[in-house]
């Protein structure tokens, strides 16, 4: 047989199929080799990984959907074997219409399918959008099992998570500040010192780190300003006592 011919025979066809890609093309002349190297018999037979090595495939779905597009464009004619140690048979450019083909079923069937198993003649539309609504309720009935078999948190639980969060959120609201600081016995204009100084630092712990606790870091600012305002008290006292002065004090007397 004539290979020149058969391959001008391919590439003519090929030459108006807009939609035949580079992996079309990979995939055919893979076969055509392996038909070429068996000195073109009528039948050929063929390993799938064997195939899928030569053309470069690495994705069995891609493959099949390949193998499915050749043979519903008529390039080739498929006939899959359940058989994995027997291969399936393949013929080139046959001439009547083949029975079975679908060469834009969805990867997903693809690959799902048995080894080499063959496909059902179907629109590609109608198939695509099928499984696109079949795939979506079933998610939607699948997530609402879930929810009724898993159980949803009480709301008591909820509230209790939300509001912890809340407390716990960098800044905290003026007003959560105020009501912790009266609770620890300070004041409010501690609590308005406390807001400001982190507020100017960016809520930094050290000018560093970023604050995590911010009600931690207020019980070391009341702890640490009561410590401060004893000792500013202490000095303050001893200061003013420094300049105290005795009404009847001489200033003729040396110092």
């Amino acid at each position: 047989m004539n290979y020149i011919k058969q391959l001008t025979l391919f590439f003519n066809k090929s030459t108006s199929d807009p939609n035949l890609t580079p992996t079309h093309l990979s995939l055919f002349m893979a076969l055509f080799q392996t038909w070429n190297q068996s000195r073109f018999p009528q039948q050929i037979q063929i390993i799938r990984d064997d195939m899928m090595r030569l053309s470069k495939i690495n994705s069995k779905a891609t493959y099949h959907k390949a193998m499915a597009y050749l043979h519903a464009q008529r390039y080739i004619n498929y006939k899959p074997s359940y058989n994995p140690l027997k291969g399936s048979q393949i013929s080139f450019f046959p001439k009547e219409e083949p029975q079975s083909s679908t060469a834009d079923e969805p990867v997903q069937n693809l690959t799902t399918r048995a080894l080499n198993e063959p496909y059902n003649k179907l629109s590609s539309t109608n198939i695509i959008t099928d499984n696109i609504s079949t795939t979506a309720r079933e998610k939607k009935e699948n997530r609402n099992q879930n929810l009724v078999s898993s159980g949803i948190q009480s709301s008591g639980e909820t509230k209790e998570k939300s509001s912890a969060k809340k407390e716990k959120k960098i800044p905290p609201a003026a007003h959560q500040v105020e009501e912790f600081f009266l609770g620890q016995r300070s004041t409010i204009q501690e609590a308005r010192r406390f807001i400001n100084h982190y507020t100017a630092n960016g809520w930094l712990v050290g000018g560093k780190s970023p604050m995590i606790d911010w009600e931690a870091s207020a019980r070391n600012w009341i702890a640490n300003s009561t410590k401060f305002n004893n000792h500013a008290k202490h000095n303050n006292t001893t200061r003013a006592q420094q300049l105290h002065t005795v009404g009847s004090k001489n200033y003729f007397e040396p110092l």
